[in-house]
């Protein structure tokens, strides 16, 4: 089982909410066309920009339903399966399969502190659950347990878990991922979960990306893609500089917010942007954005 190319610019959604914090099935409908429209490859919803531990097992499979529907078969989809447990993680799966989706985004469980024995039975319950759906791991250690790299070595051996994010902008720990990759997985997809690092993660070996910015600023992040494919190296790092400034704003905000912000001075209705603070941000990325974008 092997990811495409059409799975290799991942955009990850924002979910916009109303005052009351439920989902606005109409408002995710349109961000679902526009980046239909746009260059990326492929759509994920509900991950942690999506504010996915703000949803119940009904909303997170409202929204699911709501993305497939808009998408109509236009754009690969990646489902955002985490949750507490292998058993909660398997039911979304089952559902989503049913929606359309061809893959799904897994974690492991959060709140509570893992060992990576644990983690490691984790993921065989989930994968071997799945049956021939294709697994995608998650490492984002600041929310969860991570996957150290012993273990990702040994999960290397399911072959429906055919790709990982990785969001801990360690290029050590990514680098070392891509080579084992290399030597071991040739068919692996590993992809960065930060557009910061992009244009580095590519040349450490990684095969894609899944971000925010990948959704919001969709012709600045291809523009990096088609630089470094090209072999044009100093126009892809300039490129990934150039998005730095409005990524220093997103994140000096608690996350998700930021993006939320920056998706909104795009255009997206969100209920964000109504505190002082953060509508000195909205507007400084809203200058950004006048500027350069």
């Amino acid at each position: 089982m092997k990811l495409t190319k059409d799975f290799r610019m991942v955009a990850v959604t924002v979910t916009p909410f109303d005052s009351d914090e439920n989902p606005l099935i109409d408002e995710i409908k349109k961000q679902t066309e526009q980046i239909c429209l746009s260059e990326a490859d492929a759509i994920l919803p509900i991950a942690s920009t999506g504010d996915y531990v703000k949803l119940d097992l009904d909303e997170r499979l409202q929204v699911f339903a709501a993305v497939a529907e808009a998408n109509r078969g236009r754009k690969k989809l990646i489902a955002s399966a985490c949750d507490t447990s292998a058993t909660r993680v398997l039911k979304t799966i089952n559902a989503v399969k049913k929606m359309g989706y061809d893959a799904c985004l897994v974690c492991p469980p959060y709140y509570y502190p893992l060992t990576q024995d644990a983690v490691y039975d984790f993921f065989k319950t989930v994968c071997e659950g799945a049956g021939d759906f294709a697994v995608i791991g998650y490492h984002v250690p600041f929310f969860t347990t991570g996957i150290e790299i012993p273990t990702f070595e040994k999960l290397l051996d399911f072959p429906n878990f055919v790709g990982m994010k990785d969001s801990s902008a360690v290029m050590k720990r990514i680098s070392h991922l891509c080579e084992i990759v290399k030597a071991k997985r040739p068919d692996f997809a590993m992809f960065t979960g930060t557009d910061d690092c992009l244009f580095p993660a590519l040349c450490a070996g990684c095969f894609g990306s899944m971000t925010a910015l990948g959704a919001i600023m969709p012709t600045q992040i291809r523009a990096i893609y088609n630089a470094f494919d090209a072999q044009d190296i100093k126009t892809a790092m300039e490129i990934n500089h150039s998005i730095l400034p409005i990524i220093r704003q997103c994140d000096s905000l608690t996350f998700p917010i930021g993006y939320k912000l920056l998706a909104k001075a795009k255009g997206l209705k969100t209920c964000e942007g109504e505190t002082a603070e953060q509508k000195l941000v909205l507007d400084r990325i809203t200058a950004l954005l006048k500027e350069g974008f």
